[in-house]
């Protein structure tokens, strides 16, 4: 049989010390949601399509199944976490943590990745305000705990970018133009887009692909250019959380963008991404969806979320050197079939150790040559001697 030696596009293997490090910072970021009492939800990475008819199905892996019925492989956790709190009963509100594989089928030339790892949290069935700010708290001190170094939370609003859209009474292709000008910090051709509007108008809407950095006086500078009072409210409910975030975080970096919009569209309140150097691009994103109940035929029911791209954060550790070597054993046992009781007790009794599974003491040895292990120990029917000991045969 003839295999095809290259991965599916976007797609990549980990192995040793790269999947072990995968695998301590899973482990860590659910631990930490642990202890802030969020409850582990777990779905399939197969799911029928209907649930992501809220994205673009372009993205999507799809499939039939053995009746006919439209699978996909799963492109995002919040969905199906909605599909499971809005069809089975869970009582609310519930706080709830997450890890697995999402895929995306994004363009081959991108250089984007098809296959992700996702954790994260929903708090689900809370309206209050201090819904965002645990997740923003959350992922603030998540960050200081992995090391990451000059971590930066962005701020934005869904409700903004809605009211805007209202405002300027915009066609649903013109919509599609106007979220790519501001996802694209197009200075010159939101000038060309904002010529359209009325003269008020088009001065903020030339002004807003710029519309980001400090939180106070950037919405200070938004406000100012602000043709219409009732694009306010959303800005002055940035300004609250971010001060609700600097009583328990004085030194955490906040900014803001006013044009922020977010790639999903379930958004409907604050918003938020983090950054950080020498990272390619935002590894933390979330927000507050609270109509996206209605997308399981539920009244409206308010949740917010945080959502950690492992992957990304995985790569941004290995840059600034904190991930930890490949952690090998000290000693290796070599022992004959008829002595395994005795180097299987000396195994428990040593757990810096492992078993050799070579047939002859010379095979042990050059195996603890090749991997760097410092001893080897043989057990024969005379006893247990050293036969190695620091790069020399004994």
């Amino acid at each position: 049989m003839n295999w095809n030696l290259n991965l599916p596009t976007g797609t990549r293997d980990k192995l040793f010390r790269e999947a072990e490090a995968a695998y301590k910072l899973e482990h860590t970021v659910q631990d930490f949601f642990k202890k802030r009492g969020f409850m582990r939800i777990e779905t399939p990475i197969i799911e029928f399509e209907d649930v992501f008819s809220l994205e673009t199905k372009e993205t999507h892996y799809r499939f039939f199944d053995e009746k006919g019925r439209m699978l996909a492989l799963r492109p995002d956790m919040t969905l199906p976490i909605g599909r499971v709190v809005h069809t089975t009963g869970v009582l609310l509100p519930v706080k709830l943590a997450y890890s697995g594989k999402i895929f995306r089928a994004n363009a081959s030339h991108g250089g984007d990745r098809n296959e992700e790892m996702q954790t994260g949290i929903e708090l689900i069935g809370y309206g209050s305000r201090k819904a965002e700010v645990e997740c923003l708290l959350s992922g603030i001190r998540l960050m200081r705990e992995l090391q990451i170094p000059d971590f930066q939370m962005e701020l934005g609003h869904a409700g903004f970018y809605e009211l805007l859209l209202q405002k300027l009474s915009l066609s649903a292709t013109e919509e599609v133009e106007f979220r790519k000008l501001l996802q694209n910090k197009s200075l010159s051709d939101m000038e060309v887009f904002a010529k359209q509007f009325e003269p008020q108008w088009t001065r903020f809407l030339c002004a807003l692909p710029r519309l980001f950095g400090q939180v106070e006086t950037t919405i200070s500078e938004a406000k100012e250019l602000l043709p219409d009072a009732e694009l306010y409210a959303p800005l002055d409910e940035i300004l609250e959380i971010a001060a609700t975030i600097k009583q328990a975080e004085p030194d955490a970096l906040l900014t803001v963008d006013i044009g922020l919009v977010q790639e999903l569209r379930y958004y409907t309140g604050l918003i938020f991404r983090g950054f950080a150097n020498f990272a390619a691009d935002y590894f933390l994103s979330g927000g507050r969806y609270d109509r996206l109940s209605e997308h399981f035929g539920m009244e409206k029911v308010p949740a917010v979320g945080l959502a950690l791209h492992l992957d990304a954060i995985l790569a941004l550790k290995e840059r600034h050197g904190l991930t930890e070597k490949l952690a090998t054993k000290r000693v290796l046992i070599h022992y004959d079939l008829a002595e395994l009781g005795a180097a299987e007790r000396y195994y428990q009794e040593n757990p810096d150790s492992t078993l050799s599974l070579l047939d002859s003491e010379n095979e042990s040895i050059a195996f603890a040559r090749k991997w760097k292990i410092e001893t080897v120990v043989s057990f024969q029917k005379e006893g247990m001697k050293v036969i190695f000991e620091r790069g020399e045969r004994v």
